[in-house]
This record gives C-alpha cells, structure tokens and sequence, in this order.
C-alpha cells in the first residue's frame, strides 16, 4: 500500500489522544501552568460543562508570560486563551489533521483538538502522535 492511502486510511479519531487533560475557563493562569507541567502536556483545550471546547490556551504562552510578569493575580484562562482554535473532526484523515496542523501564520500548530460537529471536545492530536505514528510505519517497512 502506497504512503498517500496509508494517510488516507488513517484518521484523526485512530490518532487522537482521547480524554485530554483540560482546563476550564475560571482557571487561573498558575494553576492550568502547574497542570501542563505536571502532567508533561503542551497545552490544555479549555471546555465548558457540557466539554465543548471554548479555546487553548499552551505552555510555551503561559510561561513566557508568567516570566515577563504580564499577567496580575487571579488572571484566569478565559482572559488568556486562543479561541481561534483549528480543529480536526474524527473523520478527518491524516493528510487533513497534517494540512491543520501546517496551517498557523507563523510555524504549525503542535496540538490540534479533535470535535464532534458540536464542537465537544473528543481527543487532541499532537506533534509527537504524528511523530510516533510515523515512526511505527517505518519500523514495519524495514521489518518486512
């Protein structure tokens, strides 16, 4: 089978992580960065009640601003956080969630929520999902 169908056959839902860990928009910045760096986790969608994702809010954002002071006590996520957020469907394949994930304005995406049609929150997918799934097929090409 030819790479391009193996990117086909594969979609987001075989890919995502499912049940990510995730921050609710009356969080506060220190407390949803404490999570991220506890859990080793890049970023956190953010989810109303019903999960439904709102926005995300990454590590590399949060700490920057924690070190430049920018943020006064009691800044909670919702103040902070992207809610421009690209998204994947669970149906999407492979070359789709790649094309997201390539998509920023500056760089791409290293996390890409994966939602239902009303917008609740399913999986994430990430650099490293990417990255281990590739690496998986190229462990069974040199293995026969």
């Amino acid at each position: 089978m030819r790479l391009t169908e193996k990117l086909q056959r594969c979609k987001a839902e075989d890919l995502m992580t499912e049940d990510p860990i995730t921050a609710s928009p009356n969080d506060g910045v220190i407390e949803a960065f404490e999570i991220m760096i506890k859990n080793d986790v890049g970023a956190l969608p953010v989810t109303d009640k019903e999960d439904r994702l709102l926005g995300l809010v990454t590590r590399t954002d949060l700490g920057r601003a924690l070190l430049e002071d920018r943020y006064e006590p009691g800044t909670t996520v919702e103040e902070v956080m992207e809610t421009d957020v690209v998204v994947a469907r669970p149906d999407d394949d492979l070359i789709t969630v790649i094309k997201k994930m390539c998509s920023a304005p500056e760089g791409i995406y290293n996390q890409l929520p994966v939602v239902d049609d009303e917008r609740r929150l399913l999986g994430i997918i990430t650099d490293g999902d990417l990255i281990r799934w590739l690496a998986d097929r190229v462990k069974r090409l040199r293995s026969g």
